[in-house]
């Protein structure tokens, strides 16, 4: 019969410390897989939600309660000149574009307000603008209120749809 040989105590810490240390790769692998995975539905998800957006109007902009821009779209983008980087956070009135934003500021609180001009359906108004270009563009413009789980407004959409 053959003697089991009983390992120093540093061969076995380092046995211990090998064991561990595959361990913590394997932790570290299952992360980045997951990582991965979610990277990938989260580029899904988003390239999603853009054509959602695209397909709605010639551009959409959306607004928190302060009225700063959350949402730029690529339309928005042609429509103005202005990239998603450049609007997000700003207020609307201060960005430099051609839209009559101080026409549509009343309207634009009443949804906020939760007081729709047209009831229940999203408010629309027509306002004359002027694009990037410096061509006068005839736009209407439809606002509905961005809620909350609560039913509370959060914000505005607006689609702006050239006539």
């Amino acid at each position: 019969m053959r003697a089991f040989r009983r390992l120093p105590p540093r061969s076995a810490q380092r046995v211990h410390d090998q064991t561990a240390l595959r361990s913590g790769h394997l932790r570290e692998k299952q992360i980045n897989d997951t990582l991965g995975t979610r990277t990938v539905q989260l580029d899904r998800a988003n390239r999603f939600v853009d054509s959602v957006v695209r397909s709605l109007g010639d551009a959409v902009i959306v607004l928190g309660r302060d009225l700063r821009v959350l949402l730029w779209s690529s339309g928005a983008q042609e429509l103005w000149g202005l990239r998603p980087e450049e609007a997000a956070g700003r207020a609307l009135h201060t960005l430099d574009i051609g839209l009559p934003v101080e026409t549509l500021l009343p309207g634009l609180r009443r949804v906020l307000d939760g007081d729709p001009p047209g009831g229940p359906q999203p408010a629309t108004m027509i306002v004359d603008a002027v694009n990037r270009r410096g061509r006068t563009a005839r736009l209407s413009i439809t606002v509905t209120p961005l809620h909350e789980d609560d039913a509370s407004v959060h914000g505005l959409i607006l689609v702006l749809t050239a006539e």
